[in-house]
């Protein structure tokens, strides 16, 4: 374990930290990699008069300095879970109170949709309804290069299924008084939740744990094969009748038949005392934490326990099979023997200090599963899952600033008060009483020598593994070494080009974003990054604009209006004009306000047209052997612009308004049959384009102004270029970005080109100015967007919700994290 960064508060801030604390600190990361937390402290404006409370707040792992509040809970928080898209957040309190929260488009606006109430309760555990998708690497086979060999979807079943198999949200919760409730997300009320000004208040339905109902401290859920929750829940008060022994259930969640309520039902399982283990000669063991070792685990259990003396003991406890002798009168044949289901204690590990804290890593990936503590003294401890060895321990107390050599020890007074890994495992997160963030890099995963082949493979498939089931790979970007980042890339595109087509076309848009994140940790892959970006727009400009297109004879067609024009550009028709002549005009037909309304986006295209042909001759010329992608070399990328640029030709016919704005030298030059010319003959040979077009590329400056593409501004996060150049570990403060990580990357301008100093929509491209007065500004790649929408058009309205929760270069399909900042950078 290393550690990465620590994100501290102001020395000036007020801390509200109790000696005796009678409430918990919880955390919790999301499948994007997003930390949810709770603290009592003010992070961002501390009051000594109203800076206490049971805060909940929200930060990006790659931007911790901007902690966003989510709500302030009146009763001290019990239970802070995410579910697995990382859409709602679930915050259940001792007083039986449980809030769905959800974000309003970016990350620093929050607001509860769902509000359930069980009065009285202290909800000690919860969890959501599985979905039913389980996808996992088959190890025999992590050689291989087809996605469906690789990663098959495994045998599990959702925990909750409605009419036709379709699994249902919701959620279950278990109170310390051993009752169990559970209630459903509705399904059509998700579109317009987000429009009501009150959450809406769902109706639980209830149950006992057990035929009686018992009080409980501690409890997990995990997820069984066939659908059916395990509970393990256990008592730490040594007064109690029940104090000293486990129970474990079997909790089943079904749709009652005829109707839309929901039903529980729960059996019990073997249970066992933990006298009967290996810490039976210790004195009043208390049970203080009790984990399930994977939450798809239902086999081995983990018990934290306190003994007198102040020590630990930290037992797995693993269910085998038995076989009990039968007396021989009542055997049937002989040595006939029962076979029972045991709990049986496997291992152990006895620490000097109390256990605070108690996580593993959520994943069995690659069969690597650690076990994470946190101890009174403030050490962390990470064992082995299967024989509890001790692979490291630091401590939170003895981090120094390593810019700082005559820094004292960074705030002696705190403790540990939650800790969580990231979904993957590759990022452990603690936070102390006080609200301050330490992250660490775990790379017990990697155990290969630098730039071998299999530290190469492994760390392929774990890019895969994420580019199929959707999760954010930004944990892996920030333990990635920079001298393998080429390799890592190739073999990366040798895999997906291996994909059947229709897997390549269903995984494209995340393939190009997770390229340009691995080309963003390089100081040098920046115009690589800023071509696949650009080859990112051109696709889903090119896929909305033929969304538009509609056939004008709906009976007799063989093919769209879109299949036909790619037909038609097949034959390499160098003049536009020419390639109208085969088109059948109607097919292209649309409304003046909404061909208007695209203007935007067509300008874009012809200033990508203009940029990609007048850095062509410089690209031959001292590019020639640059590895890598080039936008200017791909002929999809090349026929694309063609297939557009003939649309933009047939539309501004329609309406003169729509199209794109030059600044030509002569009034009698038309852009449009140049630019689908030249990018004519550059596409029959794009790899070696002859002389004569190079000269014709060379006066095009001449001829007309280029203008400058959107480049990413500078932007300050954790996982810049700087990060391998910097000292470990990264001191940073709540509301300060971190100048050290600051990557202000090199912009390449045309000869004869504009330099635009303004601020760029980087979805409705418009021109913000220098120091709008608001922006969004995305966590990951650094592009930005105005919060106002200008979208009047159902077409434009389409294209701003494609990026409404998705940001355009963001790493997978998932949510986006946009902050608000005052001003742009």
């Amino acid at each position: 374990m290393e550690l990465l960064y620590m994100t501290h508060r102001k020395s000036n801030s007020v801390s509200f930290v109790e000696t005796q604390q009678n409430f918990e600190f919880f955390s919790t990361t999301s499948t994007c990699n997003v930390l949810a937390f709770t603290t009592t402290n003010e992070l961002t404006e501390p009051s000594p008069i109203q800076g206490w409370g049971f805060h909940i707040y929200v930060a990006d792992l790659n931007t911790p300095w901007f902690p966003y509040r989510v709500t302030t809970s009146k009763y001290p928080v019990s239970v802070l879970e995410w579910d697995v898209l990382g859409r709602f957040l679930l915050v259940g309190d001792r007083n039986g109170n449980v809030q769905l929260f959800a974000q309003k488009g970016t990350l620093s606006e929050w607001k509860a949709v769902y509000s359930v109430r069980f009065p009285g309760e202290n909800i000690i555990a919860a969890a959501f309804f599985h979905n039913g998708r389980k996808i996992s690497l088959q190890m025999d086979k992590k050689e291989h290069s087809l996605y469906v060999e690789k990663f098959p979807k495994g045998k599990f079943s959702a925990s909750v299924r409605q009419f036709g198999g379709v699994p249902v949200e919701g959620v279950v919760i278990v109170s310390a008084t051993g009752m169990l409730g559970a209630f459903a997300i509705p399904a059509d009320s998700n579109v317009n939740i987000m429009k009501q000004q009150e959450p809406m208040v769902l109706t639980p339905v209830t149950e006992s744990l057990g035929i009686t109902r018992n009080f409980y401290t501690t409890a997990d859920i995990c997820y069984g094969k066939s659908g059916h929750f395990m509970i393990a829940a256990g008592n730490g008060d040594t007064k109690s009748a029940n104090s000293g022994m486990i129970q474990c259930f079997r909790v089943a969640v079904t749709v009652k038949k005829g109707c839309e309520t929901l039903e529980i039902g729960s059996s019990a399982l073997p249970s066992f005392f933990l006298a009967e283990g290996l810490g039976k000669d210790l004195k009043e063991l208390r049970v203080a934490h009790i984990k399930w070792v994977s939450n798809e685990d239902a086999d081995s259990l983990i018990v934290a326990s306190n003994y007198a003396g102040g020590g630990s003991f930290i037992e797995q406890w693993e269910l085998t099979e038995e076989s009990m002798p039968i007396h021989k009168l009542f055997q049937s044949s002989k040595n006939e023997s029962f076979k029972t289901i045991l709990w049986t204690s496997k291992t152990k590990y006895v620490y000097n200090s109390k256990v605070v804290k108690v996580c593993s890593t959520r994943l069995n990936f690659m069969n690597c599963s650690f076990i994470y503590l946190a101890m009174s003294d403030n050490s962390i401890h990470c064992l082995q899952r299967d024989t509890f060895k001790r692979l490291t321990c630091t401590n939170i107390i003895s981090i120094r600033d390593p810019n700082d050599h005559a820094s004292k020890q960074i705030r002696l007074g705190v403790k540990i008060g939650a800790i969580n890994v990231s979904y993957l495992g590759h990022l452990f997160v603690a936070l102390d009483t006080t609200g301050q963030i330490y992250t660490y890099r775990c790379n017990f995963m990697i155990q290969d020598q630098l730039g071998t082949p299999a530290l190469i493979v492994q760390t392929v498939n774990l890019l895969e593994f994420c580019l199929v089931t959707g999760f954010d790979c930004l944990e892996i970007l920030l333990t990635l070494k920079p001298q393998i980042l080429d390799n890592i890339l190739e073999r990366l595109t040798d895999n997906f080009n291996r994909q059947p087509p229709n897997v390549q076309q269903y995984y494209y848009v995340n393939f190009l974003t997770m390229k340009i994140a691995l080309y963003r940790l390089s100081i040098t892959g920046q115009q690589k990054a800023h071509d696949l970006s650009n080859l990112l727009i051109l696709h889903s400009i090119l896929i909305a604009f033929k969304s538009l297109l509609r056939p004008s004879d709906l009976t007799s067609h063989d093919k769209g209006p879109a299949e036909n024009l790619a037909m038609v550009l097949s034959e390499s028709v160098q003049d536009v004009d020419k390639v109208l002549l085969n088109l059948e005009a109607k097919d292209f037909t649309m409304e003046r306000p909404t061909l208007q309304s695209l203007q935007q986006l067509i300008q874009w295209v012809a200033d990508l047209a203009l940029n990609i042909l007048a850095k062509l001759p410089e690209s031959r010329s001292f590019m020639s052997s640059k590895q890598g992608y080039d936008i200017s070399k791909d002929i999809v990328a090349l026929n694309s612009i063609r297939e557009l640029l003939v649309m933009i030709r047939i539309w501004g016919l329609l309406n003169p308004q729509c199209l794109p704005v030059f600044s030509r030298s002569t009034d009698n030059l038309d852009i449009l049959v140049t630019l689908f010319r030249l990018l004519t003959k550059l596409s029959l040979n794009p790899n070696e384009p002859d002389d004569l077009l190079l000269d014709e590329c060379c006066l095009l400056p001449n001829q007309v102004l280029i203008p400058q593409l959107q480049f990413v501004p500078s932007r300050t996060m954790i996982a810049s270029p700087l990060l391998p150049h910097v000292s470990l570990p990264v001191i940073c403060d709540y509301g300060v970005e971190n100048e050290t990580l600051k990557f202000c990357p090199e912009i390449p301008i045309v000869e004869g080109g504009l330099s635009n100093d303004n601020v760029i929509d980087s979805v409705m491209y418009l021109q913000l100015g220098r120091k709008p007065p608001s922006l969004r500004r995305c966590s990951r790649c650094g592009s930005c967007s105005s919060p106002v929408s200008v979208a009047k058009t159902p077409a434009m309205k389409a294209w701003e919700q494609r990026w409404i929760d998705k940001c355009r270069p963001r790493l997978q399909s998932d949510r986006a994290e946009l902050r608000t900042s005052s001003a742009a950078p």
